[in-house]
């Protein structure tokens, strides 16, 4: 394909979504639909023009013996019989298995329909692609139930359909996207169950936070936020109520741990590896000094340093590394086309100025509204946003290489940030809601309608034949 007809298929299609959301206006919201539509269609691009041995972690390839594509083979070949030897010794095999199992049931019945063995490895990329979608219907009920509507609803929900973080990880076959997803549908029934304290939503509760923690172990990353809620209820429930919640939560407990512990504990005994195992990943970081990795912003580009791309030093930086790979991966996309970097400067800088705008929106929700509407549960994502900070920075101090940074650890935290952003819009028509009118919302609106344009710029761009 040259690279107008490239270019005259895009428009294309996209101009059929925009065609679509009009004709269905009446019956559902145009704009969501056009942007849920612009979503699967960026995903759908992105996979297809992105083989499962490009823009990967973790995965080295398939037919090799070693990373997360020889994992999925193992089940392939082996049904769910583990390996016997220690799996520190195989890349990658150290991981909770629910991903590697479900790619290699897809793989099987990819081969089972006679599908080509090559194409049936690049079909997995159709699981991560569902996850991401999944993931997107997740985040906007999240959205829906902290009530945004309107402009405030269109720019959360842009926000995380267009977030290159959720572009990237639809073709990524390692075990990242399951984890979000199964990690922000804990989110979410965690906030049902608190409404309903019903046993239906905590066994639901219970299986989502299982499950997440058995495709990653950083699923783990919603206990604290959720021990906040438990505890919560049980200290206003009072005494009559005390034995009734302690019942769901051991029935919570006896669901959720041996799910999401079966695995870490049967290699700490038989292998005696730590539970909170984490190998060295990535290029050993150089760097001059502590204060470096956090204040020295030095960059001369919009993706990340490194000296595997000619760069003079691997990017040590902190923030700098988180902003980058949340847009970009741990990728240089200049050698794609003479386009592309343009486009990826204003994607850094808009995103950089959207930071800075959610950072603010989170500040003050969390300390103006505690005592408000919807005051815990919004709490309770505080805890979470905390929480995932707070292992982000110990990983990257704590395991000074390159890869320790990447921000995929952590990308649910783009849905919090755009929640908060959103809930901080829908006061604007409040009396109180001065702190979002004029300049901060217009910058808001502005900025975001930048970020979403430039990011879908880059990946339609990164394409180009």
């Amino acid at each position: 394909m040259s690279r107008r007809e490239y270019g005259a298929l895009v428009l294309l299609i996209f101009a059929a979504a925009a065609l679509v959301s009009w004709l269905l206006r009446k019956k559902k919201d145009g704009v969501l639909i056009f942007m849920g539509l612009s979503a699967f269609i960026l995903r759908c691009i992105y996979i297809l023009y992105t083989p499962t041995d490009i823009r990967q972690h973790d995965v080295i390839g398939f037919g090799g013996t070693r990373g997360q594509a020889a994992y999925i083979e193992w089940f392939y070949n082996n049904g769910l019989r583990f390996i016997e030897t220690d799996p520190r010794d195989k890349w990658g095999f150290f991981q909770p298995p629910l991903h590697h199992i479900l790619s290699a049931l897809w793989l099987r019945l990819n081969t089972m329909l006679g599908v080509p063995y090559g194409q049936a490895t690049e079909n997995i990329q159709i699981l991560t692609l569902i996850y991401s979608l999944i993931f997107l219907f997740y985040a906007y009920r999240l959205l829906k139930f902290f009530r945004l509507s309107g402009k405030a609803l269109y720019i959360s929900f842009a926000l995380c359909a267009l977030h290159p973080s959720y572009i990237l990880l639809s073709g990524s076959v390692n075990n990242d996207m399951l984890c979000m997803l199964l990690t922000i549908m804990t989110v979410y029934y965690g906030l049902i169950w608190y409404e309903t304290r019903k046993y239906r939503d905590i066994i639901k509760l219970a299986l989502c936070m299982g499950l997440s923690m058995m495709a990653k172990l950083s699923g783990v990353l919603s206990a604290p936020a959720l021990a906040f809620l438990f505890l919560y209820v049980w200290i206003k429930s009072g005494r009559k109520e005390f034995g009734a919640y302690l019942k769901q939560y051991i029935v919570f407990a006896l669901i959720s741990v041996p799910i999401g512990m079966w695995f870490p504990i049967r290699n700490l005994v038989k292998f005696g590896i730590p539970l909170n195992y984490t190998p060295e990943v990535g290029e050993k970081l150089v760097y001059n000094g502590l204060l470096s990795r956090i204040f020295d912003i030095r960059t001369n580009k919009p993706y990340v340093a490194m000296i595997k791309y000619k760069d003079a030093y691997d990017e040590f930086n902190i923030p700098l590394s988180l902003m980058k790979t949340s847009l970009t991966g741990e990728f240089d996309y200049s050698g794609a086309n003479g386009y592309i970097t343009a486009f990826a400067w204003v994607l850094l800088i808009s995103a950089a100025i959207l930071a800075l705008l959610c950072l603010a929106a989170t500040v003050q929700v969390l300390l103006k509204g505690r005592g408000g509407q919807l005051g815990i549960q919004k709490l309770y994502l505080g805890i979470l946003y905390a929480t995932a900070l707070a292992f982000y920075l110990n990983l990257a101090f704590s395991i000074p290489n390159f890869s320790s940074q990447d921000f995929r650890y952590i990308c649910h935290v783009v849905v919090i940030e755009a929640l908060m952003l959103g809930s901080v819009l829908m006061n604007k028509k409040a009396p109180d809601g001065a702190a979002a009118s004029g300049i901060f919302e217009k910058t808001t609106y502005i900025t975001a309608l930048i970020f979403c344009c430039s990011s879908t710029a880059v990946y339609l761009l990164l394409g180009l034949p």
